[in-house]
Order: C-alpha cells, then sequence, then structure tokens
C-alpha cells in the first residue's frame, strides 16, 4: 500500500491575515482510489495504540486530566500542518483531490475520552485504536484520537489515521513528532501553522495543477512527452469517475461492506529488538525478513505454499511531488520450512526484486497477507508528560487479509502484532510468531 509522505509541499504558509494561498498538493491517481468509495476510504483507517503511564495524566482525585490531555492534542497534534489538512474536491473532477488547509477546524472533531475503563489483557486492541468509532469524515482532516483509562492505571492512547496522509515509515515519523523526548517538556501553545492562509476554491485547483505540473517540466518538449504519455481517453475515463464519485461513493451499502471488511482480531507480544536482530542475522537475513518469515510459519490454514505482500520504498528524492512512492512485493515462501530455508528463500526472492522476470513469471502460493515493521524512536517518548510503556502495533492490511503482521522497534525493544479474522486465535498465532522469531516459549500477551 502507498500513502501521503509527511514532508508536506505546502512549507511554510505565506504570513499575513488574509494574504490568498496558491499551494494546494494533489493526490496521486492511485492515492485518489483511497477516497473513492466509502468501503475503500474505511478500510485505509489505520489504528494504533500507545500505552502510556497514567500517573502524569491524573488529577490530585485520581481522575483524568481531560483540560490539560486535550492542551496537549490541540498545541501538538493540530499544530502540526499533515493534521491541518483536508482533501478538496476539483471543479468537474478535472484534477485528483488536493490537501488544503481545513478553514473550519475543530479539535472536538478529533478526539473521544471512552467513558469505560478496561482491562488491557481482555480488551479488543482494535477498539482501543477507534476501529468502533466510525468513519472518519472526508470533509475535514482525516485523524482521530481515542483516549481509554485502563484498569491497572495505565492509560491508552489510540490514535486513527488514514493511509491517505501517511505511509509506514513517513507515519513513523509523523507519529513521532506529536509526542515529547522528555517528561517536562512544555505544552506549546496552540497555532494554526496555516493561519491566514485561504484555501484555494474548486474553481481553482485544476490551474494549480497546471501550474505544479508545468513547473516540474524541464522543457516544452518533455511537457509534450509527459502528457502523451497517458492516453488521452484515460484521462477522460478519469473525470467521468470523479463526476460519479456522489453515484458510486456508497455502492453496495452495508452489504458490500460487511464483506470487504469482515470483524477482526489482534493481539501483540513484545520481545528484546537485539535479541531478534541476532537471531535474524544468524539466519542471513534482516529483522523484517525474520517477522516474514514467522508470519509464514505461524500460518496455520490448509494451504502450505502461501504467498504474502510487503511493501519496498522508492520514494525518490529528485521526485518529491511524488508523496507515496511504497509499491507491494509479493514473496511465495512455504509454511512448513524451517526457519533457515524459510528466510533464505525471502532474502533470495528480495533480493531479487529489481531483475528482470521471465515472461508471464508470478509468485506462488495462495496469498495470505501482508507483513511490515518499521522503526519508531529509540529512547522513551512522552505524551502529555507521560512515558510510553508500550504500543501495540497494527498491520495496514485489508479485509480480505487472512493474516497480517506488523513489527514497531521503540526503545530497545519489538513489539509485534497479528491480525486475523475472527473465527481465528489470534494468540494462537501470534504466540507462534514470537516463538519462530525468539526461539523461546510465547509468554502471553503482556
Amino acid at each position: 500500500m502507498t500513502a501521503t509522505e509527511i514532508a508536506h509541499p505546502i512549507h511554510s504558509p505565506p504570513t499575513g491575515a488574509g494574504r490568498k494561498s496558491p499551494h494546494a498538493e494533489f493526490m496521486q491517481i492511485w492515492e485518489e482510489g483511497y477516497v473513492s468509495t466509502r468501503i475503500s476510504h474505511e478500510t485505509m483507517h489505520i489504528p494504533s495504540n500507545f500505552i502510556v503511564d497514567g500517573s502524569p495524566l491524573r488529577l490530585p482525585d485520581g481522575t483524568l486530566d481531560r483540560a490539560r490531555i486535550l492542551a496537549y492534542i490541540e498545541g501538538v497534534f493540530a499544530a502540526t500542518a499533515t493534521y491541518r489538512l483536508r482533501l478538496k474536491r476539483s471543479f468537474l473532477g478535472l484534477t485528483p483531490p488536493a490537501w488544503v488547509p481545513d478553514e473550519s477546524f475543530d479539535l472536538s472533531r478529533h478526539v473521544i475520552f471512552s467513558d469505560e475503563i478496561v482491562d488491557l489483557a481482555t480488551a479488543d486492541l482494535r477498539r482501543l485504536g477507534g476501529q468502533d468509532d466510525g468513519v472518519i469524515p472526508l470533509e475535514h482532516p482525516l485523524w482521530r484520537v481515542r483516549i481509554t483509562e485502563l484498569v491497572d492505571g495505565r492509560v491508552a492512547v489510540g490514535m486513527t489515521s488514514h493511509h491517505a496522509i501517511s505511509d509506514g515509515l513517513s507515519g513513523m515519523k509523523l507519529s513521532a513528532t506529536l509526542f515529547h523526548k522528555k517528561p517536562d517538556d512544555a505544552i506549546p501553545a496552540p497555532s494554526d501553522p496555516f493561519e491566514g492562509v485561504r484555501a484555494p476554491s474548486r474553481i481553482e485547483l485544476p490551474w494549480l495543477a497546471l501550474r505544479q505540473w508545468w513547473n516540474r517540466q524541464p522543457s516544452l518538449g518533455a511537457a509534450w512527452q509527459a502528457y502523451w504519455a497517458k492516453p488521452f481517453i484515460r484521462r477522460v475515463r478519469r473525470v467521468g469517475a470523479r463526476l460519479l464519485i456522489p453515484v458510486r461513493y456508497g455502492r453496495g451499502g452495508e452489504a458490500a461492506r460487511a464483506v470487504a471488511l469482515p470483524p477482526r482480531y489482534s493481539s501483540y507480544r513484545v520481545m528484546d529488538a537485539a535479541q531478534a536482530n541476532g537471531r535474524a542475522r544468524a539466519a542471513g537475513g534482516t529483522m523484517s525478513d525474520l517477522l516474514l518469515a514467522a508470519m509464514v510459519g505461524a500460518w496455520n490454514g490448509s494451504e502450505r505454499d502461501v504467498r504474502a505482500r510487503f511493501p519496498v520504498s522508492y520514494h525518490n528524492p529528485k521526485e518529491p511531488h511524488i508523496r507515496n512512492h511504497v509499491r507491494d512485493m509479493e514473496i511465495s515462501a512455504n509454511a512448513d520450512d524451517d526457519l533457515d530455508t524459510t528466510m533464505t528463500i525471502i532474502r533470495r526472492q528480495v533480493d531479487a526484486r529489481d531483475e528482470p522476470r521471465p515472461a508471464g513469471w508470478a509468485p506462488t502460493g495462495t496469498l495470505i497477507g501482508y507483513s511490515t515493521l518499521l522503526p519508531w524512536v529509540t529512547r522513551t517518548a512522552y505524551f502529555c508528560g507521560a512515558a510510553v510503556l508500550a504500543t501495540t502495533p497494527f498491520p495496514a492490511s485489508v479485509g480480505a487479509d487472512r493474516l497480517a503482521a506488523a513489527g514497531m522497534l521503540y526503545d530497545g525493544k519489538l513489539f509485534i502484532g497479528a491480525t486475523v479474522p475472527v473465527e481465528s486465535d489470534v494468540e494462537r498465532v501470534v504466540g507462534r510468531m514470537y516463538e519462530i522469531m525468539t526461539g523461546e516459549p510465547d509468554p502471553g500477551r503482556p
């Protein structure tokens, strides 16, 4: 899957009240599919959980200091440019939607305080992350935070963001800026990074898109070749598809949604990152290879020859206007092979990803799902003065995935998560992944 880079091309907004801004960044064609229907839009909601120390977040009477938490979210989250941008569709659908400042930003749309106090050991982790809070409105920035108290005094900070505003690595970089490095860092005063900036109108967007495109062309000849590189009929069809969005956005209704987004469970484990890295190196691969191998080895379906997807970054600094440049790659493996064999097979396929393939070549086996491993921060992070004690990573999987895995490196630890359909035993699956990655018995859910 691909998603938007956090280094947003809007850069620093002009100063001066009422000054008009010519700035807007347009979605790439493949990104546009993320918001073309309600199902694709909801599929791209990516939850995450951060378990933090509850003591610094409480008033003397023991209740949550909601005013202080809101001040933190307003001063940090809402002051981040990416979190103040919304999508706007262009006049007559002539261009893809553009990211523009939300001139009616309201923090209350983006923060939910749960009235429940839950036990993390038995809680639905996806619900803690905000999965059940409904579809994020496309008319406003595509993120939300859920705050939930836990029975042991800790607090779950669930964050849901849309895959269109951050891909895996850029999402980690973005979320790292939302946490402080020290517990006593002051809460910043509220600020609007686009104060005084007027969002362009729908009728202005096609002209802005044309200007941006033209400025990227080195010559008139290059512009001519770039334009005709895509068939004109295809461009017309895209415009027609945009005009039909009001008709097809909710196509299929709840029945189609139930098929595309069936209920899923997630769980996680934590291990020493250095230990996992050593085991990966001993098997001739990386920790990303090890996570993928563990996912294959934990597969308990009747099919033994399987395929799995994982992301490969193609971000090019020479093409900063392409903010989404992550592509999926597929590998084939057998779930019955031992770890060393699977790691060798994975590494061989990854190393050959840029080599020419024979005509008709394709990965073999049953496609089961998706795996991704990402670094976060190397030392303790703080939310509103509260130390982040753990994180429960969720893979950016689609509803059809039968097993998806995610890993996050944080503060010397590797947190791994698995997501499966509700009819599967997620604890058995993620426990088996832990055993493969560590060579030790599964300790159970933290």
